[in-house]
């Protein structure tokens, strides 16, 4: 008797947690909350290679930009090619992210479509799952935005989008707006559960405005409005059951066009890496990066479109991090080397030794010189740190009555 009785709860829990898989796919699948391809790896890690800012255009009839004269007759986009490939290879990640500035329009790529397959082809041999959004640059050629989003979505290994199939809803502006949900390894008991979220989003290219040195576009009202829904259902699926959490999974956006906030930083002491240009952000402050702060998940911010800033800092508990232009086609400093980011999460270990939550998130950059160095490896975001809130004042200077 006892023995029908245990057989009979196990049976339960086990249709409850198929029906629940059911449910849930079926809404993320209506609703475009992301593809649920994606789930950490059985050590606990999953790993991000961002890519920025190629500029790719024919190969190798394309010169590169900004090397040194020794390194000119021979420098081509092939070189962009031989430096994802070897990246790829020492740092085998588990999602590649091409955050814009991919093919370099302006009116030279004379076949955009063929020039995106160059430029994507280490990925796509790699076999390793990849996603792109677009920069300013992208559609000056021979396809529209939602073109070549379209394009790209068909290319091998890519779960990239052209935008969430909700997108009506919210009359969404660009084209690459989606999120993707990271799940938890096998054995884990939040293995059904999205652990990480990732948000891409178009940036749009330039805007009609006049009266502006920089005509960059920003983050629209519909983008914005898109991204609190998302974010509230998944917190809403992370904390019920089975398994419920305590609190939101952790988030990561990635954008080509760096919010206007990426210019508050100046002094090394602030950050880690180096500015060595101006933030070419959009001259509207949209309030997205408000609308992070308010939903509190997302711990960090990757951008390109300023190829020679590479820095990250903190501010009011988000990162915001420069990836660094890895294109030799675009523009660079000459003895700076070209370079990628990488962002590892790591989970902790539950009391009974299986994989759990998300405990730290890190990175760090790969350069394309001599040693394939690897630098600037810094900790952004921990779940067991929580930081004090600064007011900018203390007690001692308000007066007391």
């Amino acid at each position: 008797m006892e023995e029908t009785r245990r057989r009979f709860v196990l049976f339960s829990v086990l249709s409850v947690s198929l029906i629940y898989l059911c449910l849930s796919t079926c809404h993320v699948s209506a609703y475009g909350f992301g593809r649920r391809q994606l789930r950490f790896n059985t050590d606990g890690r999953f790993k991000i290679l961002q890519v920025s800012d190629m500029h790719y255009g024919f190969g190798k009839e394309t010169q590169c930009s900004d090397v040194s004269p020794a390194e000119f007759p021979y420098c081509s986009d092939l070189n962009t090619t031989s430096f994802l490939q070897r990246t790829i290879a020492s740092e085998k990640p588990d999602l590649i992210v091409f955050s814009g500035d991919n093919v370099y329009g302006l009116c030279e790529t004379r076949d955009v479509a063929k020039s995106m397959d160059m430029a994507f082809a280490p990925a796509i041999e790699s076999g390793i799952p990849w996603v792109a959004i677009l920069g300013n640059h992208d559609q000056e050629a021979d396809m529209t935005r939602e073109t070549m989003m379209k394009y790209i979505m068909k290319l091998p290994n890519s779960l990239s989008q052209v935008n969430p199939p909700d997108a009506w809803l919210y009359q969404i502006d660009g084209f690459g707006n989606y999120n993707l949900q990271i799940e938890g390894p096998f054995g884990s008991p939040l293995f059904f559960k999205s652990i990480l979220n990732l948000y891409l989003l178009d940036g749009g290219a330039y805007t009609k405005l006049d009266g502006f040195g920089y005509k960059y576009d920003w983050v629209r009202t519909s983008q914005q409005n898109w991204y609190e829904h998302t974010s509230k259902w998944l917190e809403m699926e992370h904390k019920r059951w089975p398994f419920p959490q305590n609190s939101s999974a952790p988030g990561l956006v990635y954008l080509h066009i760096p919010m206007p906030e990426f210019a508050l930083f100046n002094k090394s002491t602030e950050m880690t890496g180096v500015r060595q240009e101006s933030t070419c952000s959009p001259p509207i402050n949209s309030g997205f990066f408000t609308k992070l702060v308010e939903r509190g998940e997302v711990k960090g911010v990757f951008s390109g479109h300023d190829h020679v800033n590479d820095f990250c800092a903190e501010l009011h508990g988000i990162n915001l991090c420069y990836a660094g232009g890895a294109g030799y086609h675009g523009y660079g400093k000459v003895g700076w080397a070209r370079r990628a980011r990488v962002v590892e999460a790591q989970l902790e270990k539950t009391k009974y030794g299986r994989w759990g939550a998300v405990d730290t998130i890190k990175t760090w950059k790969r350069l394309d010189d001599k040693n394939h160095s690897l630098i600037d490896t810094q900790l952004l975001w921990s779940k067991n740190t929580t930081l004090e809130p600064n007011f900018g004042f203390t007690c001692s200077t308000i007066p007391q009555h």
